[in-house]
């Protein structure tokens, strides 16, 4: 009787340390072969958006700050670096290449008492596959309300509602992204390059 209980808990502290080992191995293999690299058209890094005479937005680097926030959500990212425009193109990158804010101004009809301001985000991503095909992916934005006039004395608002709109376009891009059916071959295409 003694003896079967010391062998069945020996069985067991065996299983558990197989089950375990299994689990704990499994994430590390699998981040370390799913690893992407990202790339940002340079010009990105001093892209702005006028919003009065003298007065600007860097919305090129809210885009910039957002992809490399939010992609390690998605997949695992072994690098991220400018794209000039004069570089090829490499198989197996994805490429951030623009971002746009529109913005418009509603008014009460046939006075000039304001009623409200919308933001709405595009980015532009550029997925080249292993083969060197490249497919483009546009990430949209819900329109974003503003009750103040953007960038009057009393807004406070409009540049942080700006970059929500622009986080909200790149998750929505990097969403088309991973769901692409030929998504998981970019993770072999990184691997062949890794190596």
């Amino acid at each position: 009787m003694k003896y079967r209980f010391q062998l069945a808990s020996a069985m067991f502290c065996l299983l558990a340390n197989c089950v375990a080992t299994s689990r704990t191995d499994f994430p590390q293999t699998g981040r370390s072969e799913n690893s992407l690299r990202l790339q940002y058209a340079q010009e990105l890094e001093t892209k702005v958006l006028k919003v009065g005479p003298s007065q600007e937005i860097s919305i090129g680097q809210f885009a910039l700050q957002s992809l490399s926030n939010t992609s390690p959500r998605y997949f695992s990212v072994s690098s991220l670096s400018p794209l000039k425009s004069n570089d090829p193109l490499e198989p197996g990158v994805i490429v951030l290449r623009k971002v746009q804010v529109d913005r418009s101004l509603e008014f009460e009809d046939g006075t000039t008492k304001f009623r409200h301001a919308t933001f709405a985000s595009i980015v532009e991503f550029l997925v080249i596959s292993p083969l060197g095909e490249q497919q483009r992916i546009l990430g949209h934005s819900e329109q974003i309300i503003s009750r103040t006039i953007p960038f009057s004395a009393d807004d406070k608002e409009s540049k942080d509602k700006i970059a929500t709109s622009i986080q909200s376009a790149i998750e929505e891009g990097l969403r088309q992204i991973v769901s692409l059916k030929e998504f998981t071959s970019f993770f072999q295409s990184q691997n062949m390059f890794q190596r």
